[in-house]
């Protein structure tokens, strides 16, 4: 599915990835493959994406995620990568 973290000043991730797990208000959730569509709002917390094997950790303060026809959208307010 195709996976895009994006903050004012910059797109952090736009790629295909096998996951993608998300501090949403209502508590964590991770989105898969064909998964039903949904928006949520965020919270301070890790974004994490999985690609290839590899997993990548972004440190995002808030915002909202939209998931519709296999495409995951994820706008935040700040946002950096995590080295983990």
């Amino acid at each position: 599915m195709k996976f895009l973290l994006l903050s004012p000043e910059k797109t952090l991730f736009d790629g295909e990835v096998e996951s993608a797990t998300l501090p949403g208000t209502k508590g964590i959730f991770t989105v898969w493959e064909h998964h039903a569509s949904l928006l949520s709002t965020l919270e301070r917390g890790k974004v994490t994406c999985k690609a290839d094997g590899a997993e990548r950790h972004f440190e995002v303060s808030g915002g909202f995620a939209e998931v519709k026809d296999n495409v995951v959208s994820v706008c935040v307010e700040k946002a950096s990568e995590l080295t983990i």
